[in-house]
């Protein structure tokens, strides 16, 4: 079931979620990822409170909101395309491994017109908090997708 805040999904991010072990100790280098495109509802763009409508975003802008639904995405296709055909989870929660402090591909806008971009910004998000599992959080992701807060750095 998806939450009540996917019909007001404005932004789209993308992970590289790592799918095997290193396979150099020395480099640090991952043998293979999964693309994971994310999206959510912005609830809070910038410290003001302002609502986060359109492309308003400013370059080191605090965010706030909830997750609404993921998809791996499949090979040969952009991150940026309808999804129209992607195997969507719609349960607002995380996807499995997500960690805070990561720093994600991120595209504001209107998603419902990719993959035409039009007046979107597009930079990177690092997230600083994530819902927990346990006590009120739990209750709220279960209805509301998790809660999310981060940093948005303006730029391609």
């Amino acid at each position: 079931m998806a939450t009540p805040f996917a019909p007001f999904a404005s932004i789209r991010m993308v992970w590289e979620r790592p799918t095997a072990a290193l396979t150099s100790l020395r480099d640090g280098t991952r043998a293979t990822v999964d693309q994971v495109v994310i999206e959510a509802f912005l609830d809070e763009l910038g410290g003001s409170g302002e609502q986060a409508i359109g492309a308003q975003a400013v370059s080191g802008s605090s965010i706030s909101g909830n997750l609404t639904r993921w998809a791996v995405l499949p090979s040969g296709a952009s991150w940026l395309d309808s999804g129209a055909s992607w195997t969507w989870d719609e349960t607002g929660l995380r996807p499995d491994g997500l960690p805070r402090g990561e720093q994600l591909q991120a595209f504001i806008g209107n998603l419902s017109a990719l993959p035409a971009v039009g007046q979107a910004e597009i930079g990177h998000i690092t997230i600083a908090t994530l819902s927990t599992e346990g006590g009120i959080d739990g209750l709220v992701r279960a209805l509301a997708g998790d809660e999310f807060t981060g940093t948005f750095a303006a730029g391609r």
